[in-house]
């Protein structure tokens, strides 16, 4: 059997890994996940379990931390690096050509990472495989053909979690994140999905949704390991889209542990504008719901976002779910390519109007391979480089030299607190637009904790480690990509809320 170990830097589990891990299991291989900011000995821990093969899945903002431990690694064991995710088969050229990577995942990693330790197992990696890039010993990039998609969601194994749920910080969460389906009918161009359709087209259906009876069976095989569990958390990215699938899974949901297990989710307004459908929600245990507003601006959001929703729409919902005793939260984003500081205070008034119990709101990162960051480059509405910059987390992008992104993410920060209670908005406003950086970073951290205690039953002690983070970050104490980025004024300030 080989063995592959995964490795990542932030402290939650990945669908990718569990997904593969489980697939991996099933067919007699061994899998371990190592965390580096969840455990002080991972890396004895990774030499005891001697892997013949080093895994990464890759998020944007740790791919400069994935690079520098898989040369680290790779050295260490002498063993074959592959690196899979979003990030990767979006930019698969750039991506092998990195000096520490032996192979490239392009589309879902089930079948071919299967296939690739089945050939490990047998003494040598196989460079023909389908689903994979290879870089030869020689420097040659082979460049093979992509597998199909798996139709039947079904077919493969529950998301093995037990490789996640050793680390106490993990197992200690309330929340379990679940995915019920597979890619998304919408094609936002500040997401991923508009890209990944077009290179997945013609390896089977794009959109694949899972069985109600597996949703609850697996959801059943959680509490089995974690008793303690109070809530479902859906993390998918169209939730609620097949209505009547949905309410039979929230409605199974709601009998568990007694009648006390909660869910919660973000759906889109298309969705959800149906009264009766709403009203059967309604006696389920919701938690939060995520109604996603993204931009004020009506014009904006259809020609550059494809979101083809009116603000009434979002009025509409919003009224709906108050009608039936559903609370819920606004996504935002703020900072978008050629966004005025005029324009995000329509943002800003339409959530005021909309009236959520928090309106989150976060700064547009140009992640790379997205149709909104080729238009942005494109009409140099942003600069290329600070592509190479972005950080793990959605609240900062920001230039020295920026006045005006400047003043919207300034605006960012007072955002939720403005919404919550509108009499501040003038105020508020003046402090963002004059540029009052060290209040009005206060101020978001002060409410963001507020509302982590509130609504997620953060502990005293964790949003005191939170906040730590921040002020270290903020002040670029320390010799990470992301402090250097901080130092620079370039890129992204973030909180690596991983080291904790």
């Amino acid at each position: 059997m080989a063995k592959v170990l995964f490795v990542q830097d932030i402290v939650y589990e990945y669908f990718g890994v569990m997904y593969l891990s489980a697939y991996l299991k099933q067919h007699g291989h061994q899998c371990d996940v190592a965390i580096e900011y969840a455990d002080k000995n991972w890396l004895e821990k990774a030499e005891a379990f001697q892997p013949d093969l080093i895994a990464f899945s890759v998020l944007t903002g740790s791919y400069k931390w994935a690079l520098e431990k898989a040369e680290f690694l790779k050295a260490k064991f002498n063993k074959p690096v592959v690196f899979g995710g979003v990030h990767v088969f979006l930019n698969p050229a750039k991506t092998i050509q990195e000096p520490c990577i032996d192979i490239v995942c392009t589309g879902e990693g089930e079948i071919p990472l299967k296939e690739l330790c089945d050939s490990i197992d047998k003494g040598a990696v196989d460079t023909s495989l389908k689903g994979f890039w290879f870089k030869t010993p020689e420097g040659e990039i082979k460049k093979n053909p992509p597998t199909k998609l798996i139709n039947d969601l079904d077919s493969i194994p529950f998301a093995d979690r037990s490789i996640y749920w050793k680390y106490p910080t993990i197992a200690d969460r309330d929340t379990i994140p679940m995915l019920g389906s597979r890619g998304c009918p919408y094609t936002c161009t500040y997401c991923f999905i508009p890209s990944a359709k077009k290179i997945f087209e013609g390896q089977g259906d794009f959109i694949r949704e899972r069985s109600a009876e597996s949703i609850l069976a697996e959801i059943e095989n959680c509490l089995t390991l974690s008793p303690a569990k109070q809530t479902i958390h859906f993390v998918e990215d169209h939730f609620g889209n097949n209505r009547q699938q949905s309410l039979t899974v929230l409605q199974g949901i709601s009998k568990l542990k007694g009648g006390k297990m909660t869910w919660m989710g973000a759906i889109r307004v298309e969705r959800f504008n149906k009264e009766e459908y709403v009203k059967e929600l309604s006696k389920t245990n919701h938690g939060l719901l995520g109604i996603a507003v993204e931009c004020g601006d009506e014009k904006y959001r259809k020609e550059i976002l494809k979101r083809d929703v009116k603000n009434d729409e979002l009025i509409d919902a919003a009224n709906l779910a108050r009608k039936y005793g559903i609370k819920f939260t606004t996504l935002n984003m703020l900072g978008l390519p050629g966004e005025t500081f005029e324009q995000s205070l329509l943002t800003l008034d339409l959530n005021i109007q909309i009236n959520p119990v928090y309106a989150n709101c976060y700064v547009y990162q140009p992640f790379p391979g997205t149709e909104l960051q080729k238009y942005s480059v494109e009409h140099h509405l942003l600069d290329e480089s600070v592509i190479d910059n972005i950080g793990l987390s959605f609240y900062d992008r920001y230039w020295k030299n920026n006045a005006s992104l400047n003043q919207i993410i300034n605006l960012q920060r007072v955002f939720g607190l403005i919404v919550k209670f509108p009499a501040l908005k003038k105020p508020l406003v003046y402090l963002a637009r004059n540029n009052w950086r060290i209040a009005v970073d206060l101020i978001f951290g002060m409410y963001y904790a507020w509302f982590l205690a509130f609504y997620y039953n953060l502990t005293p002690s964790q949003i005191f480690q939170l906040i730590n983070l921040w002020v270290r970050n903020k002040f670029s104490w320390g010799g990470d990509p992301s402090s250097q980025s901080i130092k620079q004024g370039e890129g992204q300030l973030y909180p690596n809320m991983s080291k904790g």
